[in-house]
């Protein structure tokens, strides 16, 4: 058992490569018709606004929109570096190994986990 949680990262043990976020919109005159779409490097998904969606984690950039008949919004996401898992694997076993899982999936990362997107009439753009 000990030497299993040497083979894993710090940040993989308690963020994994997965976490929730939800989706808010403001302006939105149709919220039973609205749609939001999620997408970074790690894939695409789904969702409707105030419900939470599982997503990849990922180093880049996300970009949201919502969107319904008559309204459109948009919005890109950075995530942050969370360097307190880099410094327990750094103690853990000098990044030989822990890094390496911590790195590939992509648990370092951490978008905000509530979203909002404005949205506009679809003839304002």
């Amino acid at each position: 058992m000990l030497i299993g949680f040497f083979l894993t990262g710090c940040a993989s043990m308690t963020n994994s490569s997965h976490q929730n976020i939800t989706i808010a919109t403001t302006n939105n005159q149709h919220y039973n018709e609205t749609r939001c779409s999620l997408e970074n490097e790690e894939g695409k998904w789904s969702a409707s606004p105030d419900a939470a969606v599982m997503i990849h984690r990922d180093g880049n950039t996300m970009n949201v929109s919502c969107q319904n008949n008559s309204q459109f919004g948009e919005i890109s996401v950075s995530p942050e570096f969370e360097g307190s898992y880099l410094f327990l694997d750094l103690l853990l076993d000098l990044c030989i190994v822990s890094c390496v899982v911590d790195g590939v999936n992509n648990a370092f990362y951490d978008y905000p986990s509530f979203v909002s997107v404005h949205l506009q009439e679809l003839n304002n753009q």
